[in-house]
């Protein structure tokens, strides 16, 4: 049991870090293609990297493990760590987080730079710098508030994000680490504004709440995808038990190796024994 969570730690890490940089590849690649003012400095981009990205996945990595995971099959030996349908979700949770701040972005260029969004535009107002600094921040805010909802929802690739919400004391922290930094980034002088061009108290209550819209939309998208993810990993255990069931024709029965079905009655005693261990304890 231990090794299954271990591995599926693994996988939710790989899944959750891949997604938000996938979002973030499409969100700068988004905006060059359409003439949109990079909404990120290569400064930002580190930052996110390794200040409120990093601790939420690696509380991932110490997710505990779900109650129904010795009911999942075997997995073969030469099976990757990112399966086809683990590729689909990644995908799918990155176009979505880049799609929403995208939109977020493009909100707050129309609001702070008098309804032009277009670089050759912006670029003949006087003070640009300081208005796509306000864009610029209400984008960034928006992202690692939603980063931070991506990675609640990141616990389970199947299970509704407030099924025990709060389980894994390790991703507390880590969010309020992210959250600290944040505001740090975006409220102290000379380092938000000189080095990271970022400035927290200039973009006023319409910027914080404009921001919000991104956590809401990732939140509601990100859920609806798991839908699609439910249907492919019951492909899959399907998949699987149709392998095994192919293995044990193939053993004929053989003195001493264990059917599937025999496999899986193991697991379930165990998992008996243990809930009946946790009660009496």
């Amino acid at each position: 049991e231990k090794g299954r969570v271990i591995y599926a730690g693994i996988q939710k890490f790989v899944a959750f870090i891949m997604s938000v940089h996938i979002a973030e590849v499409l969100q700068i690649f988004v905006c060059i293609v359409a003439g949109i003012p990079v909404m990120r400095t290569p400064l930002q981009i580190l930052f996110l990297i390794l200040v409120t990205d990093l601790p939420p996945s690696i509380a991932l990595g110490m997710e505990p493990g779900e109650k129904t995971i010795l009911k999942e099959r075997p997995r073969p030996r030469s099976e990757p760590v990112v399966l086809d349908w683990m590729w689909c979700s990644m995908i799918l949770n990155g176009t979505i987080l880049a799609s929403v701040i995208i939109g977020v972005y493009i909100v707050a260029l129309t609001y702070y730079c008098d309804g032009e969004v277009l670089q050759a535009n912006i670029d003949t107002f006087e003070d640009s710098e300081d208005r796509l600094m306000k864009a610029r921040t209400v984008a960034f805010v928006s992202l690692v508030w939603s980063e931070n909802i991506r990675s609640y929802t990141s616990r389970s690739f199947d299970k509704p994000v407030w099924r025990n919400m709060f389980g894994n004391k390790d991703m507390q922290k880590a969010i309020v680490l992210a959250q600290l930094c944040l505001y740090a980034a975006v409220f102290i002088p000379r380092f938000s504004d000189t080095i990271l061009k970022l400035s927290g108290a200039s973009i006023g209550l319409h910027g914080w709440l404009l921001a919000l819209a991104g956590p809401a939309g990732c939140l509601i998208f990100c859920e609806a995808c798991k839908v699609i993810t439910v249907f492919q990993m019951k492909n899959y255990q399907r998949s699987l038990a149709a392998k095994h069931k192919v293995g044990d024709a193939v053993e004929g029965g053989k003195p001493g190796v264990p059917s599937a079905d025999q496999k899986e009655a193991k697991c379930n005693h165990i998992e008996e024994r243990t809930g009946q261990n946790e009660v009496s304890i």
